[in-house]
């Protein structure tokens, strides 16, 4: 055996050594693969079932990989990431689009910007460029039809706009949303102050209009506002394991409030039952509070104002329902994933496999597309 080029099994088995998932064993039935990083996408992302759709439609030889990295191993799992001759690249999800971006080689001057990335392409050298397609496939599902009719008509120039969270996507989203909206305002609220401000003053060297606000200022702008966009990971599904090692839910709050959940009891695991009834008694208190200003918050909500979530699973977060319950507009993030992993399949992970497979760009973005959206 290669030394230099060795087996997909044994490439797989030295990445498996440092995740904290498992992989399945027909995995290694394949010549090239790509991924998603972040804490437990096994247990959420739709990256998978999208790529992998996709490539078996086009006939590729390829596989995506859910990849659940846990922060120490995350040096570890980049290295030999880049070692892979077989690797065509992966996507990065929550919490490692900003922490990611020292260990890469190369980052495209907007991702640098923005100070996040949400995919990497392995060059033929074995450099590692990371890209952000997380603003403009938000962009393309608000305002066309990538998969449904799209939450705003037209132009958005002008409209004030909240957004909720200063994380990866978050960041993304605030640069193309500032741009766009023009000259509205772009009001970022966050749990942490710091982590707002950074965030505005990085918009506001490129573009100037954005405003960093506490969560409970939220109440008074969702009256002001013509859309309310959640980029935090209130209401999302799955467990979350926090920087210093606690493990906590987030699927039963609204980003419309604050959430201080209690941490998963140690020493159960956390994803038994055991200690979810457990986690929901400490929690309760805590989530019927955050949901009663919820509810306040919709209810007062201006009638034209709209509400999208970036979270897609569950597909109805507590911040969406509330917001629909009281006669709004909403969407989640199903058009922003699948228009980002269009972007990331077709001109950035993918890009030079599928030109020397033969495939013509515009057939190919349009068949990918098609695939995504039957499989979501």
């Amino acid at each position: 055996m290669s030394t230099r080029n060795p087996s997909i099994g044994l490439e797989l088995a030295r990445l498996e050594s440092h995740l904290a998932n498992t992989f399945s064993p027909d995995v290694r039935a394949y010549q090239r693969f790509a991924g998603i990083i972040g804490d437990r996408p096994s247990q959420y992302a739709k990256s998978p079932s999208l790529w992998n759709a996709a490539f078996t439609a086009l006939g590729l030889n390829a596989m995506f990989l859910p990849l659940d990295v846990d922060q120490p191993k995350l040096p570890d799992v980049v290295r030999v990431l880049r070692a892979s001759e077989r690797l065509l690249g992966f996507s990065v999800t929550v919490p490692y689009k900003v922490s990611i971006l020292p260990l890469l080689d190369e980052v495209e001057e907007k991702a640098s910007r923005i100070g996040a990335v949400n995919t990497v392409a392995r060059m033929a050298d074995g450099r590692l460029v990371g890209y952000n397609t997380d603003g403009s496939g938000f962009l393309a599902s608000l305002t066309a039809p990538v998969v449904d009719r799209p939450l705003c008509d037209g132009s958005i120039a002008g409209m004030d706009v909240l957004l909720i969270g200063a994380g990866g996507a978050a960041r993304a989203v605030a640069f193309f949303l500032a741009d766009q909206i023009a000259p509205g305002r772009l009001f970022l609220a966050n749990r942490t102050d710091a982590a707002g401000q950074d965030v505005a003053r990085a918009v506001n060297a490129a573009y100037g209009n954005a405003i960093a606000v506490g969560e409970e200022q939220i109440g008074e702008l969702a009256g002001r506002v013509g859309l309310i966009v959640n980029g935090s990971t209130k209401g999302q599904a799955g467990l979350r394991r926090l920087a210093d090692e606690r493990v906590v839910m987030l699927e039963p709050y609204s980003a419309l409030a604050p959430a201080t959940p209690a941490p998963v009891p140690a020493g159960l695991d956390p994803a038994s039952d055991e200690a979810r009834r457990r986690w929901f008694e400490a929690s309760r208190p805590d989530i019927e509070q955050n949901n009663r200003r919820s509810l306040e918050i919709a209810a007062h909500a201006p009638a034209a104002t709209a509400a999208y979530d970036l979270v897609y699973a569950p597909t109805e977060t507590v911040f969406l329902r509330h917001l629909r319950y009281s006669g709004h507009r909403t969407a989640n993030g199903k058009g922003m994933n699948i228009a980002q992993a269009v972007d990331a399949f077709c001109d950035r992970v993918c890009a030079e496999y599928l030109r020397d497979s033969g495939f013509e760009a515009t057939a190919v973005r349009r068949r990918v597309t098609e695939e995504m959206s039957r499989v979501w």
